[in-house]
């Protein structure tokens, strides 16, 4: 067996509304213990929490991990499971190439396949081609599920309650929608989701879920979802507050609100959609 001087970990899970991390650090774990047991000293650990492998998203810990790949900073990557890596046929060549050519193993730790020969890697391109068709599957499936969800007035999917919302996820609580109200005309008028987070943080705001506390981007998904009809409006908003344009917050919310809930807007299937209209309906509601 190769004598590894340097071992990198990659982690990385695809969605984690709550910002809590829990995902990532199973895996991270995962791996310490298999790095232990085979003496292998780790260098780095490089992390790509709530960013999917099969969209075509900027993944700054796996681009960090390629590019100490490519300069002999590492010698083997250790990897929870094969579809944490890549779900992409041509970002797997890409890796196998900068692996191959740096002499660099990689291991998962469910033993599903390596990397390292011939018949490994032709199972590996199988498994990226059956997974990246699987991952456009669901996601068509998830968006016309949820497209549905908005047309029947339907609350939002998951066992977890939306901030803003009592647990049957349709009365308002009106403690938090104010809240809501408060933080999206905050910053509507300019102000960073840093400063809110740590705003909501030193108020001890309590989170809807289990996470200790607001992060930046729990924040980013309540208040955009990374939807364009939401994240448009609000960009909108705050460009015309730079150049003198007032607007009402209560306005203002009651638009995000409309627009994220049109099934026919851009970006209205993407689950997103449903959590950002959640915190929109919760503020509007209670107007």
């Amino acid at each position: 067996m190769k004598q590894v001087a340097a071992a990198a970990i990659y982690a990385r899970i695809s969605s984690d509304q709550l910002g809590e991390r829990l995902g990532v650090q199973r895996h991270i774990e995962d791996c310490r213990k298999l790095a232990a047991e085979r003496g292998w000293p780790i260098a780095a650990e490089y992390v790509d929490n709530d960013i999917s492998a099969f969209a075509t998203k900027h993944r700054p810990g796996y681009e960090r991990m390629v590019a100490d790949i490519a300069e002999g900073r590492v010698d083997a990557v250790l990897v929870y499971h094969f579809y944490r890596l890549t779900r992409r046929p041509v970002e797997l060549e890409h890796f196998v190439e900068a692996c191959t050519v740096a002499g660099v193993d990689v291991t998962t730790v469910t033993g599903d396949v390596g990397l390292g020969n011939e018949s490994g890697l032709f199972v590996a391109r199988i498994m990226s081609a059956v997974a990246a068709n699987e991952s456009r599957r669901k996601s068509e499936r998830i968006k016309r599920k949820t497209q549905q969800n908005v047309e029947m007035g339907k609350p939002n999917g998951g066992a977890q309650r939306p901030f803003g919302f009592e647990p049957d996820k349709v009365t308002v609580r009106e403690s938090e929608a104010a809240i809501i109200r408060q933080v999206a005309a905050r910053y509507i008028a300019g102000e960073s989701l840093v400063s809110l987070a740590t705003w909501m943080n030193h108020e001890e705001v309590p989170t809807a879920g289990k996470a200790a506390g607001w992060t930046v981007q729990s924040l980013r998904w309540g208040l955009m979802g990374g939807v364009l009809p939401v994240s448009a409006i609000i960009t909108a908003s705050r460009r015309g507050r730079r150049r003198g344009r007032r607007s009402s917050p209560r306005s203002s919310m009651s638009s995000l609100w409309r627009r994220s809930t049109r099934s026919s807007a851009p970006g209205a299937g993407h689950p997103a959609a449903t959590y950002s209209a959640d915190w929109c309906a919760a503020a509007v509601a209670a107007q």
